[in-house]
């Protein structure tokens, strides 16, 4: 239990310092202001990505645990020009191990993964500065980015849990930006695609809502189209239906998710684990994202995805049993930078214990033997499973919270 107690401190120390800096919101956001924006964000960036890393994993000599070992397994078998799917198994999709294998021929160790994640998670939030400027000023920003990198959510996720869920929303908006200074709809489509394989299979669930949306429908979808083909030319011959591999995730269990909080109420009879849930999972949360979708249609595009991004992956977070807590990673950038009202005490109290119990939860879940309850008494059997299902049900009931708080209602709209 000590990587547990150990993101407990971070999460403690990070959230004080969080409180520290809101206390002097106006003062910082002023001075911001004045400063260089590439500048400004490479020094934060240095101080609370680069030097965390240099301390945990040069100077104490730490290894990187759980994920980074799977990652490590495939982008070093990528490296040495191996096949993925056929060569080793992958839940990620096709590029996803080659990017990784092209950073480990400049450093062949584990350690490097963890600092690609750094560095992508940088890039996003640069990025995102260029994605949010025409609704933020300079300090605004600049203060929201320092919030960010020090949230326990961004900051354990990204330097010990080494996720690439950050690497979704870099994608989206980068097709976005440069759709908006070409104007060209085939590299929005383009840059779409190799996101999609570049991440994950759930990249393709915002292509939903934004296809809904989209009145160049055509132009949109004939870029992708020939991607997926040159795609599947490739694949198939290599791998033949391997490629299907990361389609696999959906049939892992994991928690906290609502099947898993409602499992022991009805004595393990609602089917967990059953395909159905799957379809259910997904027809709730990009239905949801939709809707929201059409509520924003005509509202600027930065508002409509920064809001429907979150309603749907904080959604799938919750409704998807495959998913976890680690998801939050997922859509922090615009709840943190969009969404959350910083001079809402309230709002920033729970932002603080959800980002908590988001890093904490997977690790102590863990190490518990990832139970499943299947009676009530099941979760009182001790006091650890009891503050685990505690801990299941707060992160359910959060998440909820913050896809209504991101979710249009018709008067603002």
């Amino acid at each position: 239990m000590s990587i547990v107690f150990a993101k407990l401190a971070i999460s403690l120390l990070s959230s004080l310092l969080v409180i520290a800096i809101l206390l002097k919101r106006d003062a910082l956001t002023s001075w911001l202001e004045k400063k260089p924006v590439n500048g400004t964000l490479l020094t934060g960036w240095v101080l609370l990505r680069l030097l965390p890393f240099i301390a945990i994993y040069l100077i104490a000599g730490q290894e990187p645990t759980s994920d980074v070992n799977g990652f490590w397994d495939e982008g070093s078998k990528a490296s040495l020009g191996q096949i993925v799917y056929r060569d080793f198994w992958s839940p990620y999709s096709p590029l996803y191990a080659y990017f990784l294998g092209f950073w480990l021929k400049f450093w062949y160790s584990p350690k490097m993964i963890v600092l690609t994640m750094a560095l992508m998670d940088g890039v996003a939030i640069w990025a995102s500065y260029h994605f949010f400027r025409p609704f933020q000023s300079k300090g605004i920003f600049l203060f929201n980015a320092v919030l960010y990198l020090l949230l326990p959510g961004s900051l354990v996720l990204c330097i010990i849990g080494a996720q690439e869920d950050v690497w979704m929303w870099l994608f989206v908006i980068l097709a976005y930006l440069v759709r908006e200074r070409t104007l060209w709809v085939a590299w929005y489509a383009i840059i779409l695609a190799i996101g999609l394989l570049m991440t994950k299979a759930i990249f393709v669930l915002i292509l939903v809502p934004l296809f809904i949306l989209e009145k160049q429908k055509i132009r949109l979808l004939i870029p992708m189209v020939i991607i997926g083909i040159i795609s599947l030319a490739v694949l198939y011959p290599l791998v033949g239906w391997e490629f299907t591999q990361p389609l696999d995730e959906a049939k892992t269990l994991r928690a906290p998710n609502i099947q898993s909080i409602l499992n022991p109420l009805f004595f393990n009879h609602i089917g967990v684990g059953e395909k159905f849930w799957n379809w259910i999972g997904l027809a709730i949360s990009v239905g949801l994202a939709c809707l929201a979708a059409l509520r924003l249609r005509n509202a600027d595009f930065r508002v409509m995805l920064s809001r429907v991004w979150i309603v749907l992956y904080a959604t799938m977070m919750i409704v998807q049993q495959s998913a976890y807590s680690n998801y939050i990673f997922l859509f922090l950038i615009p709840l943190v930078f969009y969404v959350i009202d910083w001079k809402n005490k309230t709002q920033i109290a729970l932002l603080l214990i959800f980002n908590a119990l988001c890093v904490i939860h997977p690790s102590y879940w863990w190490r518990l033997g990832m139970p499943c309850y299947m009676t009530p008494s099941d979760p009182t059997a001790s006091t650890e499973l009891l503050i685990d299902y505690v801990m299941q049900i707060c992160i359910v009931g959060l998440t909820g919270y913050f896809i209504w708080l991101a979710f249009p209602r018709k008067s603002e709209v």
